[in-house]
């Protein structure tokens, strides 16, 4: 029970498929509590598959035994209850702000995600409690400025910033990043880094899922490569992100360098 409850994801033997065809095949795959962990992989590798089991938008589709998939430490989830104690922030939902809800503020993006929705309406009731959450949330990522500014006239990064407030209006026990600094200008994307770093440091476990090895900050202890739908490698970051690896899973020749806690790839 004990190894149930320290487990954000505990998969083993996981297939999913579509119209038939494997996408994800035999997943094994753990993360802890405080176990700050990137998933890296390829364009078409799986990831979105794989965040979409994390965060219970799917379910396995092939059981074969041993199976097991839980989410800490429940197999079945209502999405809304799990959105309070694991925050989600992707590029679609990102997208959908921009495009849809240009006219919200900062503060009207932040609270609807106690509802989990696009900003607030008019049915809907918001109680202090809710108000101070919400508040405290944009004050840990220094967005306080942002209250009044509207989405139409943010930038990209503080549009972003803004997002995963909205996941941390819950006191979640991990946030799952999906490729968080796409967009972003180099300021942006470090200063998001930090923004990364800082909720490490501060208790809540980070997963993040990228393609872009320069965003593997310090604090990341674990690493696992998904290539073609298949867990390639998964453990300690620093025996994980080799060129060997590396070259395999993005299918060109690599070579990793890392320097000052920060790894860089370069071609081989």
């Amino acid at each position: 029970m004990q190894e149930r409850i320290n487990s954000i994801v505990f998969f083993e033997n996981v297939e999913l498929r579509y119209d038939n065809l494997p996408v994800l095949k035999h997943i094994s795959l753990k993360i802890e509590q405080g176990e700050h962990c990137v998933i890296l992989g390829a364009n078409g590798s799986g990831k979105s598959t794989l965040i979409k089991l994390i965060n219970c938008e799917l379910y396995p589709s092939i059981i074969h035994e041993p199976f097991r998939r839980e989410i800490l430490g429940e197999e079945r989830w209502v999405v809304s209850e799990l959105r309070k104690s694991l925050g989600v922030v992707t590029n679609e939902l990102h997208t959908r702000f921009a495009f849809e809800r240009g006219e919200l503020n900062g503060f009207e993006t932040v609270i609807s995600g106690f509802f989990g929705t696009l900003g607030l309406f008019d049915h809907l009731s918001i109680d202090s409690d809710q108000i101070a959450a919400a508040e405290r949330a944009m004050e840990r990522l220094g967005i306080q400025h942002l209250h009044a500014k509207r989405l139409s006239e943010m930038s990209t990064g503080e549009l972003r910033k803004c997002i995963v407030a909205r996941a941390l209006v819950h006191p979640v026990k991990a946030i799952l990043l999906d490729e968080p600094t796409v967009g972003l200008d180099i300021k942006a994307q470090l200063d998001f880094i930090e923004m990364m770093r800082s909720l490490a440091k501060s208790g809540t476990t980070v997963i993040l899922v990228t393609h872009h090895i320069e965003e593997v900050f310090e604090e990341i202890e674990k690493a696992v490569l998904i290539k073609e739908g298949i867990i390639y490698a998964s453990g300690n970051k620093d025996e994980v992100l080799n060129s060997v690896n590396l070259s395999e899973i993005f299918n060109t020749s690599l070579e990793v360098q890392k320097e000052r806690g920060r790894y860089s790839i370069r071609p081989k």
